[in-house]
């Protein structure tokens, strides 16, 4: 394709098909890649986390009212 280079940005270049601006630092997309699933990695065990916690508080309510 023939992209334009963004002025005063080595390594951003817009798509003339839909105006998109894109990075084309291979090495900074990598680490926006691992930033993003690090991200998601902690958000499914913070699910995780609540719920188990669901689950115990369930657990002991249980166990109070047969008490």
């Amino acid at each position: 394709m023939n992209y334009k280079r963004v002025e005063g940005h080595n390594d951003l270049v817009r798509d003339p098909n839909n105006g998109a601006i894109l990075n084309i630092n291979i090495n900074e997309f990598q680490k926006a890649k691992a930033i993003r699933a690090k991200r998601f990695q902690k958000e499914k065990e913070f699910d995780e986390l609540k719920d188990e916690v669901s689950e115990i508080k369930t657990m002991l309510k249980q166990l109070l009212e047969k008490s």
